[in-house]
């Protein structure tokens, strides 16, 4: 598809561009329709998200020794979206966390072909107790509500193997992901720290990880920021 901007004249004015600016007049715009228009155009879409983060993922782990068939842990989980794709990626198994009933709900509505290898904890992360570490320990979505990002990252470490891998993926501190959140108030409910990658990766070595590369998205209705751990 190809995006066109409405106009009423086959050719661009240029004349009358050039005069605007020079005379300082502001075109007439509807602020209520320009407003629902930008929400349109920033709005999450699962089948774009789930190119672009293949996209991310494929860069950020190419050339890493990924164990066959890994066990996946997802902190802070909503609905596994993380997990699911690199289910089908990596194969495996994977066990979501989230202490949020509507988002334990929304996963069991969704119908994935990997659903028979998902388990869902509907329990609080900092009070996980399970058995033994995970190859890969990930999160979409979850350190930027924290003020304090240590004892969140610890929780990660202390889940993965030492040979294991972990995937910590934030919004990044852009003038996208800022108009996103602008356009739409409704999701901004609680702390919400927008991180640019110098940033993340200062608190992520801060807190005792080891970055080991960091890819951002592109193409996106916001930027975020991957990061690969260990």
């Amino acid at each position: 598809m190809i995006y066109t901007t409405k106009n009423t004249g086959a050719v661009f004015n240029w004349d009358e561009y050039f005069m605007k600016l020079k005379n300082g007049e502001a075109p007439a715009f509807d602020a209520d329709v320009y407003f629902h228009n930008v929400r349109d155009l920033l709005s999450e879409n699962a089948h774009l998200l789930a190119l672009v983060l293949g996209d991310v993922l494929r860069k950020l782990l190419k050339g890493i020794q990924v164990q066959p068939q890994p066990r996946i842990l997802e902190l802070g989980a909503g609905t596994g979206f993380l997990t699911r794709l690199l289910l089908t990626m990596y194969g495996g198994s994977g066990v979501l966390v989230d202490n949020c009933r509507t988002s334990f709900d929304a996963y069991n509505r969704i119908k994935d072909k990997n659903e028979d290898r998902i388990t869902y904890r509907l329990e609080d992360i900092f009070a996980l107790k399970v058995p033994e570490p995970f190859d890969i320990v990930c999160s979409f979505g979850l350190i930027e509500h924290f003020q304090e990002k240590q004892e969140i990252l610890s929780i990660h470490k202390e889940h993965c193997r030492p040979d294991g891998h972990m995937i910590l993926i934030v919004p990044m501190d852009s003038f996208l992901t800022r108009a996103y959140y602008e356009v739409h108030p409704e999701i901004n409910l609680g702390y919400r720290e927008l991180l640019t990658k110098k940033t993340a990766l200062e608190q992520i070595q801060t807190s005792g990880l080891q970055p080991v590369r960091a890819e951002v998205s592109q193409g996106y209705v916001y930027d975020f920021l991957t990061v690969l751990c260990k």
